[in-house]
C-alpha cells in the first residue's frame, strides 16, 4: 500500500504541478510536494523555479535542507529580484521540508536527530531517524527533484545549503556520499564530528561561515572544524559575519553566495 500511495502522488504532482514546467515561464514558482518515503514517513518540500526558463534549459541546482527557511524568511521574493535585476543567472532550489515536531520521549525535534550524526551515535531509534533521513534525502528526494525538473545531474552543478543543524548535515552527506554534491554551503553547523572519517575521496568545497556572537565559538569550535575538514583533503572558504545564530544573517550571506557563484550572463 506505501508503494501504490507513493505512485500515486508522483502522479499526481507529474499531471498538475509541474506543468508550467513543459513551456517558457513567464512568472517564476514555488511549488511544494509531498512523498511517502520508503520508512512510511510523509515528507515534504517545495521547488523554486525561476522566471523566463525554457523546458530546454537544464539548469544547476542548490539542495535545501531546513527548506521551510525559504517559505518562511521571504527567500522566493529575494530570489525573484535577483533574477530581475539580473544579479544572477537562473538557478533552482529545491527544498526538504525539516520536521520540527518533538520526538516523543525525547527532547529533541526529529530535524534534530535526522540531521546530527553524533547524536545517533549512543542511541539506535536516534540512529534509525538519522538514516531513514539520510536515504530519503539522496535515495527519494534528489531523483524526485530530477524527475520532475530538468535540473543538471552533474556533481559539479549540485549545491547543498544548510544552516545550524542541517549544516551538519551537509557536512556528513559530503563525507558519506563524496560524488553526490561538488560544493556544500554550511552556515553556523553546530554539532559536527567528523573524527571517524577518513579522506574525502573527491575534490569538495566548502562555503562556511558563522557569527562572531555565536555562544558555540567561545571554545575555538568552528576553526576546529575548518582544519578537521581540511586534512581530510576538503577546500574551505570560512568567514566570520558580526552577529549571532540568525536567519536574517544566514539568508544575506545565501544571496552573497548567489552573486558569486551564479553571475549573470547575457
Amino acid at each position: 500500500m506505501k508503494k501504490i500511495s507513493f505512485l500515486l502522488v508522483l502522479s499526481v504532482l507529474s499531471a498538475a504541478s509541474f506543468q508550467s514546467c513543459r513551456k517558457a515561464s513567464t512568472e517564476s514558482e514555488f511549488t511544494e510536494f509531498e512523498i511517502e518515503s520508503a520508512d512510511g514517513t510523509l515528507r515534504s518540500g517545495g521547488i523554486y523555479l525561476p522566471k523566463g526558463i525554457s523546458p530546454k534549459d537544464r539548469l544547476p541546482v542548490i539542495y535545501m535542507a531546513d527548506g521551510l527557511i525559504f517559505k518562511e524568511c521571504g527567500f522566493k521574493k529575494m530570489m525573484d529580484s535577483l533574477v530581475e535585476n539580473k544579479s544572477i543567472s537562473p538557478v533552482v532550489i529545491a527544498c526538504s521540508f525539516e520536521n520540527k515536531k518533538t520526538i516523543p520521549n525525547y527532547n529533541l525535534a526529529y530535524r534534530n536527530a535526522e540531521y546530527v550524526e553524533a547524536l545517533a551515535r549512543n542511541d539506535n531509534n536516534l540512529a534509525r531517524l538519522f538514516e531513514n533521513h539520510y536515504n530519503y534525502f539522496i535515495k527519494e528526494f534528489i531523483p524526485y527533484v530530477e524527475k520532475k525538473v530538468n535540473v543538471s545531474d552533474s556533481r559539479d552543478e549540485r549545491i547543498f545549503f544548510g544552516t545550524s543543524n542541517s549544516a551538519d548535515f551537509g557536512i556528513t552527506l559530503s563525507l558519506r556520499n563524496p560524488a553526490l554534491i561538488a560544493e556544500y554551503w554550511c552556515y553556523s553547523p553546530v554539532y559536527s564530528e567528523i573524527k571517524d572519517y577518513g579522506l574525502i575521496s573527491t575534490p569538495t568545497t566548502y562555503r562556511v561561515c558563522w557569527g562572531a556572537k555565536e555562544e558555540i565559538g567561545k571554545d575555538d569550535y568552528f576553526a576546529d572544524l575548518m582544519k578537521d575538514i581540511r586534512k581530510r583533503g576538503g577546500t574551505v572558504h570560512s568567514w566570520v559575519y558580526n552577529g549571532g545564530h540568525d536567519r536574517e544573517w544566514w539568508k544575506y550571506w545565501f544571496s552573497e553566495e548567489l552573486k558569486r557563484r551564479f553571475p549573470y550572463n547575457k
